[in-house]
């Protein structure tokens, strides 16, 4: 047993490395969009909003990390005639792919449980926290702040009130669309914020509406927004199907075709999601959806048997070219996986299972037959 886990431990640490250092370049570009989405709320907010986002990339660094370390494990290996002494000494090359084997179906099984339980929701959480935070932000606005945007909602203000914190003086504001209503540009003397819940009120002094063709003036007006509906986390929306776990799917799946069959698409189509049922236009992207999450957590065996064979066939010549051509089996895999299965679905060309599986199998089967070849050799 000692091979088995002195592979292993190459294995988990090769993998904590990568995947630390692709975290720590992914980052910088998870703050900027932090900051771009809560500009000005405050470092804390920021830095609470990252966990949400880097809940969105575990699925993917998990994976590549893995191959990653696959591939620079078992070439080191090659490299160093390791393997070869290894299988001098009479232990069979399976023997040595056991443990990365079962290494491969517990990371599976994390990505399974992120894939169909955690991550559908992470979306909506995004929303709903960058909502809740900029709420706070209007409520604790620092006296000197003239300017606020969030969403597409922007004010520009001269200055701000003496003695109300939520008076503006001088202001410029884009209100966004608003259902029906289109965007608008008003310029107001002053502009009053009252909140309540996700009811935000603006009260203005002397606006001005500013238009194509439009310049519409008066003494007082006010501004309804309804914050739940301008961050997209109203009511409605949480109950879409592509914010619940693979669970609730299957269970509004299975209850959308017991009614589809027995009474109907008629019947099926005055349903609602609220109602726990799937939209009848949503039965075939929701089959694929839920095929789509598993074919993605069985991603690691089919990275541990190409990245086996990258490895010892490029026993001699550079990692830095093993690295690049496991770096290509990943972005090829995410890109048709993704791309390829909903076009097939969009087009009705493909079964639903098959467009989810469908990298994943012919992966699978490259990997295995290029691991066949380099373990003869």
């Amino acid at each position: 047993m000692t091979l088995e886990r002195y592979l292993l431990r190459q294995i988990a640490v090769g993998m904590a490395f990568a995947v630390a250092g692709m975290a720590f370049v992914a980052i910088p570009g998870i703050l900027v969009q932090a900051f771009h989405k809560l500009a000005g709320v405050g470092m804390s907010a920021i830095l609470g909003f990252l966990p949400l986002v880097l809940v969105d990339l575990i699925p993917y660094l998990l994976p590549i990390g893995f191959l990653l370390a696959v591939v620079a494990t078992f070439g080191r290996m090659a490299a160093d005639n390791e393997w070869t002494a290894i299988l001098m000494a009479g232990v069979h090359p399976l023997r040595m792919l056991l443990p990365a084997f079962v290494f491969a179906l517990a990371l599976s099984g994390v990505l399974l449980y992120l894939a169909t339980e955690v991550s559908p929701r992470t979306k909506f959480r995004q929303r709903d926290y960058t909502k809740n935070s900029l709420v706070r932000l209007l409520r604790t606005l620092s006296p000197g702040r003239t300017e606020l945007k969030f969403g597409d909602f922007y004010l520009s203000a001269r200055a701000r009130g003496a003695l109300d914190r939520n008076r503006f003086e001088q202001v410029f504001i884009h209100v966004p669309r608003r259902g029906d209503e289109p965007a608008q540009l008003v310029y107001a003397s002053a502009a009053q914020f009252t909140i309540e819940q996700s009811r935000m009120e603006i009260e203005l002094s002397w606006p001005r509406w500013i238009g194509q063709g439009v310049d519409v003036r008066g003494g007082r007006a006010r501004i309804v927004l309804d914050l739940d509906q301008l961050f997209e986390v109203d009511s409605s929306r949480r109950h879409e199907w592509r914010y619940q776990t693979s669970r609730e799917l299957e269970r509004r799946l299975q209850r959308s075709e017991a009614v589809l069959a027995s009474e109907g698409a008629e019947a099926l189509e005055g349903r609602t999601q609220e109602q726990g049922y799937v939209l009848a236009p949503d039965l075939a992207k929701v089959r694929f959806e839920l095929h789509a999450r598993r074919a993605l957590a069985a991603v690691c065996p089919m990275f541990l048997l190409l990245g086996v064979a990258t490895g010892l066939f490029l026993r001699r010549g550079s990692q830095l070219f093993a690295f690049a051509a496991a770096v290509m089996y990943a972005l090829a895999y995410y890109l048709l996986s993704m791309r390829l299965g909903k076009g097939l679905v969009a087009s009705s060309a493909a079964p639903q299972w098959l467009a989810a599986w469908g990298t994943t199998l012919l992966g699978t089967l490259a990997g295995a037959l290029m691991c066949w070849r380099a373990l003869r050799r």
